[in-house]
């Protein structure tokens, strides 16, 4: 993931838009839900 952020950033004109794609539609969702699950723990713990 850091090395995406990377190559966005400083690289802007060697982006693969087809990889990037990809990477929006098939794993940022996963990524999302696991970091709602892990907000949501921590927000338990805080709570309890």
């Amino acid at each position: 993931m850091g090395d995406m952020r990377n190559v966005i950033a400083h690289k802007y004109f060697q982006v693969n838009l087809k990889i990037l794609w990809n990477t929006v539609q098939n794993n940022l969702p996963l990524l999302m839900a696991q970091i709602q699950e892990l907000l949501k723990c921590e927000t338990d713990r805080d709570s309890s």
